[in-house]
């Protein structure tokens, strides 16, 4: 155990601990001593394994080991996404097997790739072994496990089927996260043929174009137009960074409020479902992901209200809020989902038809399931679409660019040497 720093003596204080009892089971509590030695000593005599013992007045910030709130935030931090989608994976096939849920638990935390992996599956089987429910323990924990999870395993608990669902959690979470590696794939190449090229053109205009301009200079007034504003924005460059680089710099954090801003989401959320080329790519995207979590939810016995309420996490679109907003309220008062899809461009209309003919048939989660297939079929023809639209453009845009630089910096040789040809 850490070495801690006492709080003042001959006062009182308050120790929160945790320890193991002699049986196995998990005991939490407050005890009241004069330091933490006093406290550790206390615990022992009650013949208690000490797993932690921390000040838990108003004191705590003198001497506390380590603060939950901090050990919190570090797991959080560490803990990636394909490390929840291993987590629900393994502890499926292990519920499967006939282990118990503390056990898969623990198997998980000693086999983790990661240390910081197995701290968290141990911190969610102590909350377990002490009586609180599984999707309790997971719901501590709201930056690792969506609250789509959250809800399958509250209702998987209710109906005994917690194996399954956590079998159909990890593939949902793992075909969200294919999905979204394809679409940061598809953005992430114009991103680095832009940088590229950007590259491409401050080199020349700082390391190449400084060479000609003694030449250049030979020839006067009597340069072309390009070639003056080249050299001029060259000079700029080099010369006056004292100018530009604190302009940037305020254009940038200009541009960073602006899209943390309401205005700056909603601007840059409505280009994300109306803009050419990026545009069907996303609506697919956020149609695929909500049919699917609807389906998935619908089909383990989640209420179509909760359901609403989780699907605003799962597009994450402020165009997508205001729809939600008002299914909520039209479902709240007996209304159906169909006509409220068909009032929002965003949303197919083939997607509202079916929708339409699953309520009145009362298959809503298989029809769902259908239509999150045809939508991700849908998203693969936008991925491989919009990749093959926006490579020849970039490469227009770049060749035009360095063409006409380099049409700048040859006119004036073209003209010296006309200059200079016998007559």
């Amino acid at each position: 155990m850490p070495a801690v720093i006492d709080p003042p003596e001959n006062i009182l204080h308050k120790w929160n601990y945790k320890a193991r009892k002699s049986g196995g089971e998990m005991s939490r509590g407050v005890l009241e001593a004069l330091t933490h030695a006093d406290a550790v000593r206390e615990l022992r005599r009650q013949g208690l394994a000490i797993l932690e013992v921390q000040l838990g007045d108003a004191g705590a910030s003198v001497g506390e080991t380590i603060s939950i709130k901090s050990r919190k935030n570090r797991l959080e931090n560490a803990f990636r996404k394909d490390d929840t989608v291993s987590f629900c994976a393994q502890i499926a096939v292990m519920l499967r097997t006939g282990v118990t849920l503390k056990e898969s638990l623990d198997t998980f935390a000693e086999q983790a790739s990661r240390p910081i992996v197995g701290d968290l599956a141990r911190a969610i089987r102590d909350d377990v072994c002490e009586g609180e429910d599984f999707s309790a323990a997971l719901a501590k924990w709201p930056k690792i496990f969506p609250s789509l999870m959250i809800s399958l395993v509250r209702a998987a608990e209710a109906s005994g089927m917690l194996d399954e669902m956590m079998a159909r959690v990890a593939k949902d979470l793992a075909k969200q996260r294919k999905t979204s590696r394809q679409v940061k794939g598809a953005m992430a190449y114009p991103a680095i043929m832009l940088i590229v090229a950007v590259l491409a053109v401050t080199i020349i205009l700082t390391t190449v174009m400084p060479r000609f301009a003694p030449l250049f200079a030979m020839q006067g007034d009597k340069l072309p137009l390009p070639t003056k504003m080249l050299l001029a924005l060259s000079d700029f460059i080099r010369f006056d960074w004292m100018y530009w680089l604190p302009g940037f710099a305020v254009l940038g954090f200009g541009i960073w409020y602006w899209m943390k801003s309401a205005m700056g989401r909603q601007a840059i959320d409505k280009a994300k479902l109306t803009f050419p080329v990026i545009g069907p790519m996303f609506r697919h995207l956020y149609v695929s992901r909500f049919t699917s979590t609807m389906a998935t939810l619908l089909s383990a016995g989640v209420p179509l209200l909760d359901v609403v309420r989780i699907l605003k996490d799962v597009t994450n679109n402020l165009c997508y809020n205001a729809m939600w907003k008002l299914v909520e309220e039209r479902v709240s008062h007996g209304g159906e989902l169909a006509p409220t899809f068909r009032e929002f461009k965003f949303v197919p209309r083939n997607v509202a038809a079916i929708i339409a003919a699953g309520e009145k048939s009362g298959r809503l989660p298989e029809v769902l399931e259908s239509a999150a297939q045809v939508a991700e079929e849908d998203l693969d023809v936008s991925l491989k679409s919009a990749t093959s639209m926006v490579e020849p453009i970039l490469i227009v845009v770049m060749g035009a660019v360095v063409g006409g630089i380099a049409s700048a910096m040859l006119m004036p040789i073209f003209n010296m040497s006309n200059m200079i040809r016998p007559h």
